[in-house]
């Protein structure tokens, strides 16, 4: 089996992050020549949310075809660390779940966010139930909220300098700064702003974690001007001014030297249909 790769998918509320993350999951599988017609006891792809209701479930189901599903939070993560940690639900339960620690624990900033960056690295850190997947694919916060989980584990460490917690978080930071294994994939919309937000997030996980994350316009048009010279004029007049914003955006990113991959708008409804055409751009385009 291959070196494990664990990758986050981010950017601005709206931007499709969350299907893209399911398409590039879907890529992965395609990549490593995984059938779903194989009856296969382990899925080399996992697809994970880092929310309290559950975006996939309800969009994908509960079981899709080319890769593992599932849904991961703070409290959960933190809980299961503390149970690999103490051995003895028992002993869980008289430090953590008490309403005293309970309430600690809920103020404690980036713990929540540690204990998700523990469990994703799990694997490589040799600490905690071993998650072999090849890719594991994470449907991550939004930006603010991701660049405050990226940081958490150095700000802790700065807190934590000794014992089991405080090895743990370095290791964890050293782990999601490793390029070969740690991958950050930003998606933007091809518009001004969020196009801005992104490339603010490009340069802060570039300059303070020496990743390079991978830049994407999603929905994009592949289209010019000169091809809705015979289109009615509302026509025109709409999909002119969507190709404006898409060439502000374009100059953003140009600008400031950001390599992006443009994905197009794929004029479908169904789910199955939809991710399967997204995905299999991304094999042919990214992966």
């Amino acid at each position: 089996m291959q070196k494990q790769q664990i990758h986050f998918v981010t950017g601005k509320g709206g931007v499709g992050k969350s299907f893209f993350a399911a398409a590039l999951a879907q890529g992965l599988a395609k990549k490593a020549k995984f059938s779903p017609s194989k009856t296969a006891a382990h899925k080399p792809i996992l697809l994970a949310e880092f929310n309290d209701h559950s975006f996939y479930q309800e969009y994908l189901g509960n079981n899709p075809a080319y890769f593992d599903l599932a849904q991961w939070t703070g409290t959960e993560c933190l809980k299961e660390y503390a149970l690999h940690l103490l051995k003895v639900e028992a002993l869980y339960k008289l430090f953590f779940a008490n309403p005293i620690s309970k309430a600690l624990i809920d103020v404690s900033p980036g713990l929540h966010e540690l204990a998700i960056l523990g469990r994703a690295t799990s694997l490589p850190r040799k600490h905690g139930p071993p998650l072999k997947y090849q890719h594991m694919v994470f449907d991550a916060f939004s930006t603010g909220h991701f660049l405050t989980m990226f940081r958490s584990p150095a700000g802790l460490a700065k807190i934590i300098q000794f014992g089991p917690m405080g090895e743990q978080t370095r290791s964890i930071d050293q782990w999601i700064r490793n390029p070969e294994f740690c991958h950050v994939h930003l998606v933007s919309l091809p518009e001004e702003l969020p196009a801005t937000e992104t490339a603010e997030l490009y340069h802060s996980i570039k300059d303070e974690f020496g990743l390079t994350p991978k830049v994407y316009l999603n929905k994009y048009f592949f289209l010019k001007k000169a091809d809705l010279k015979n289109e009615p004029e509302s026509v025109k007049k709409y999909f002119t001014n969507m190709l404006e914003q898409q060439e502000l955006a374009e100059n953003i990113f140009t600008d400031q030297k950001i390599k992006f991959t443009p994905v197009p708008l794929i004029p479908e409804i169904d789910t199955e249909k939809l991710l399967h055409e997204a995905s299999e751009y991304l094999v042919k385009e990214v992966l």
